[in-house]
């Protein structure tokens, strides 16, 4: 009997430590990369040289909306809609990186051109190996060169990501 008490209290001891250790505040996540990424052609346009300014100036002030949706074995199916970037884009890319619960998200064009245009696009990809959970996410929409900073960067939150449920994100642009 003794003995039992001892198991016993040394077990509780064990579960608890287990229980205490246990968060939800931050996953842990391994190597995540993105795939499947389709590039839509431009929805609509608009040119500060050829557009009504009241058409120009509302076509620059919508935001962008980047949607998330975690499926089946930690995928989640992603879509930027609305991207604003120059009429001469043929394909975009998405590369993503993680590390400590910090998800980053840079989109970037295939090429840059200079035009006297800004187009409208959606982005689909699918970002795998990223498990339920929170996650301190930021998103840069960059050059074709991938260099990050404050002025490209348009998202910066937490987020909780959980399997079936959508979230939506409007873009700071």
């Amino acid at each position: 009997m003794k003995h039992w008490k001892s198991i016993n209290c040394l077990a509780i001891c064990c579960l608890s430590v287990l229980m205490l250790s246990c968060s939800t505040e931050n996953t842990v996540v391994g190597s995540i990369g993105v795939s499947d990424v389709k590039s839509s052609g431009c929805k609509a346009s608009a040119s500060l040289m050829e557009s009504r300014p009241d058409y120009y100036n509302h076509f620059i002030g919508q935001r962008s909306v980047l949607h998330l949706l975690l499926g089946k074995e930690n995928t989640v199916t992603a879509r930027f809609a609305d991207v604003m970037d120059n009429c001469a884009i043929d394909l975009f890319h998405v590369a993503a990186s993680s590390s400590e619960g910090k998800i980053v998200l840079i989109l970037y064009p295939d090429k840059d051109m200079m035009t006297n245009c800004i187009c409208r696009y959606d982005v689909d990809f699918k970002i795998n190996n990223m498990p339920s959970g929170n996650y301190q996410l930021e998103v840069y929409h960059t050059t074709a060169d991938k260099q990050i900073n404050k002025d490209n960067q348009i998202f910066s939150g937490t987020v909780n990501l959980e399997k079936g449920k959508e979230l939506i994100l409007t873009m700071s642009r």
